[in-house]
């Protein structure tokens, strides 16, 4: 982190599934959570194993009132996120906000129209900050790929009958969507982030094959870029308990690149490997190489590189500009609009224009 000040952190939304990581990656740095909120008054806060001896409150305005933070985490509900992000800048305070921060573009947008510029919003996409990921955009930014033609994506987790179907990320008045919207997105901000050009129409189906959940729990996406590059993208909860299968593969005309992000099972340890396929005749007798990556043990979400992810943003209130903006991901949920379009349709959407 830079020498701005160590900052003060109100923590809003405890009743999420990545609060305690968030609060561990925050004891790790130069940060002071001073307070947190939970509006749900059913949530027992003395459960969450990382939250000091700290105020909690009922609701983001008592919070911000009482405490003024530097600086507002949100995990909340996609249908409040955008309100409370609202009040918080209101307030003085720079935020950082789990994705997608919104149910759809529309709300998102309104959103972004509303903010001034001096506002520091940042969207939690923070794989864009894992070492392979980063290796990835300096090959693209390199030409290693030349035109990209294809690429192709997957995240399928453990089932519904090991998660907590009731709580409100599988909602859709609260969230909007299930699968796409909670864990395919990861992998469509990806995309945003390392292809070249913009994602123009997608084709998706959905399915809600898990009794008493309304959102989907499996979806798969064909996607095409504006020029011309095609893609896919499966993801679903079809797995046994704690159990995960990714993939995350580029194809250009000179090089094409193979990963898989997250290994069997959920975690940050040990190593991942690149593989790395040149078809264009840059490294002659050896066109296959792997890179592998050995991960930094460290607590929180995402491990070492999720926390250079919150560096980036801390680092960013001295006036620079977060890793992920609210235009950025306004982008990433005018893909999830034209699918979920699609998929009621069961036609190909063209994607809204983005703001890049």
């Amino acid at each position: 982190m830079s020498s701005v000040k160590a900052p003060t952190v109100g923590y809003v939304g405890l009743d999420h599934h990545h609060a305690e990581p968030y609060l561990q990656t925050l004891s790790t740095l130069p940060a002071t959570v001073v307070a947190a909120c939970e509006p749900n008054p059913a949530f027992d806060a003395d459960g969450v194993d990382a939250l000091d001896d700290v105020p909690v409150y009922g609701d983001v305005e008592t919070l911000l009132a009482r405490e003024s933070p530097d600086v507002v985490f949100l995990t909340l509900p996609n249908r409040d996120t955008p309100d409370a992000i609202r009040r918080a800048v209101a307030a003085g305070c720079d935020v950082f906000t789990e994705k997608p921060a919104a149910r759809t573009a529309g709300e998102l947008e309104a959103l972004r129209d509303d903010l001034p510029a001096s506002a520091t919003v940042c969207v939690s996409y923070p794989w864009q900050s894992h070492p392979i990921a980063r290796e990835l955009r300096d090959r693209v930014d390199d030409g290693f790929f030349g035109e990209m033609r294809a690429f192709d994506a997957r995240f399928i987790a453990s089932k519904l009958d090991y998660r907590d179907a009731d709580h409100f990320i599988f909602d859709p008045d609260a969230s909007r969507g299930g699968i796409l919207q909670w864990l395919g997105i990861h992998w469509l901000q990806l995309f945003t982030r390392l292809l070249e050009a913009p994602i123009r129409r997608v084709n998706a189906a959905t399915t809600a094959g898990t009794d008493g959940v309304a959102v989907e729990d499996g979806v798969s996406l064909q996607l095409e870029t504006a020029t011309g590059g095609l893609g896919t993208l499966q993801a679903g909860y079809y797995l046994a308990e704690g159990v995960y299968d990714t993939r995350f593969d580029l194809y250009g005309e000179d090089g094409a690149s193979r990963w898989d992000p997250m290994g069997r099972e959920f975690g940050f340890t040990g190593e991942t490997s690149l593989e790395l396929e040149d078809s264009g005749g840059r490294w002659g007798a050896t066109p296959h190489r792997t890179i592998t990556h050995d991960y930094e043990p460290a607590p929180g979400y995402g491990g070492s590189w999720g926390r250079e992810f919150v560096e980036a943003f801390f680092d960013s209130r001295a006036g620079g500009e977060p890793p992920v903006t609210v235009g950025d991901a306004l982008d990433v949920l005018r893909i999830t609009d034209a699918a979920y379009d699609s998929a009621r349709t069961g036609e190909w959407v063209e994607v809204a224009g983005t703001d890049h």
